[in-house]
């Protein structure tokens, strides 16, 4: 927040950058936006809508869980994703989900409509057996730990729960081992229970039927859907961890600073912590920013000394006061500094990885309250 400019600049430049403006002049002139309601899976989905013929239409977007908007960043060819409008006034766009996300476009500074999209949780199972024993393995896509997993035999009138966890690891697999399973063919499911916090939609697999004395199978997602009110589950048998591969450039990128926090430029704590940069995991798996650095043009530097986990798609905030890590969640530490860090008239933030590794960075160049970078 160094060199701060007037409030009245920083207002006009904040709704900018949250792509508002007065209304159009005409109703119809708003543009419209719409999706599917859900997508079972990592993978694309199709936004379409309409808009003034020839006008550039801009995609803002956020987790599901944050509701915290941002310009949709183009991982392909930099810069933002963006697409104009035919001569009909229609527009499509084309863009991937790892979780369940939210939407909305500006034309001119004129704001759609929002709407969400749901992610369907689509499941994968694989079983091997031995004298009445059967291993379980289960992955979840998306790739999202801690999500709730439930082994169900068929019972010929239904399923019941035999086994049960949570996803664990970067892989998002759950193992078990179901001893006592006796003699001949038996049918097995997964179930993995929805998670409305990210929009994730129940999902099971096909049935897999193996004879339980020695065999082998294995069988995919289905389409989501509400499982089996599930029993206790039992405690899972915890697999190893795989190694995480190094990070590289794009992984976590900046996606909004705040260098110039509302109201007087006083250098309270709250003033302070107001100021605050965002990271995003823009991979499928969970990355832990320990060891990690944060920044500034002038070269001050902020290590993450200890364990912040950010999930697929998920985000994390350093502010620039002083605070205690976790709160008000687990996705926010803090600088722990009694001055402004971030330079309104112009700054870079850089990320680097704790091998000294150029991994994102951001920069402004006028004062404009905050950058979605």
């Amino acid at each position: 927040m160094r060199a701060r400019k007037t409030a009245a600049i920083a207002t006009i430049g904040c709704a900018a950058a949250l792509g508002l403006a007065a209304p159009a002049a005409a109703a119809d002139a708003a543009p419209t936006i719409s999706a599917p309601a859900s997508r079972n899976g990592f993978g694309p989905i199709t936004i379409a809508g309409t808009a003034p013929a020839g006008k550039t239409v801009e995609l803002y977007e956020s987790a599901y869980k944050f509701n915290d908007f941002y310009r949709s960043p183009n991982y392909t060819g930099g810069g933002y994703v963006t697409t104009t409008a035919s001569a009909s006034g229609r527009y499509e766009l084309s863009r991937d989900l790892d979780s369940g996300f939210r939407f909305y476009v500006v034309v001119d500074g004129v704001a759609s409509n929002r709407i969400s999209v749901a992610m369907g949780i689509v499941p994968t199972m694989t079983m091997s057996a031995s004298n009445g024993t059967v291993d379980v393995s289960v992955t979840a896509d998306p790739s999202q730990p801690g999500l709730p997993v439930h082994i169900q035999q068929s019972t010929g009138s239904g399923w019941t729960n035999v086994a049960g966890g949570v996803t664990v690891g970067d892989a998002a697999i759950f193992s078990t081992t179901l001893s006592g399973q006796g003699t001949g063919t038996k049918s097995y499911r997964a179930v993995i229970d929805a998670d409305s916090i990210n929009n994730l939609l129940a999902g099971h697999t096909e049935t897999v039927s193996i004879n339980v004395g020695s065999g082998s199978g294995s069988g995919g997602g289905s389409t989501p859907t509400t499982p089996t009110t599930p029993t206790t589950p039992t405690t899972p048998t915890k697999p190893s961890t795989p190694a995480a591969a190094a990070p590289k450039a794009g992984d976590v990128q900046f996606t909004k600073i705040v260098y110039n926090s509302p109201g007087a430029d006083n250098g309270s704590n709250t003033s302070l912590n107001a100021e605050y940069v965002r990271m995003t995991n823009r991979t499928n798996k969970t990355i832990n920013l320990k060891g990690w650095t944060i920044r500034d043009a002038a070269g001050h530097v902020y290590t993450i000394a200890t364990d912040q986990k950010i999930s697929a798609g998920r985000t994390a905030y350093v502010h620039t006061g002083k605070g205690t890590n976790g709160r008000p969640d687990s996705g926010h530490r803090y600088w722990n500094r009694t001055g402004y860090i971030w330079n309104n008239s112009g700054d870079t933030a850089y990320l680097r990885s704790p091998a000294g590794k150029s991994i994102d960075s951001c920069k402004w160049t006028s004062n404009k309250n905050q950058t979605y970078c």
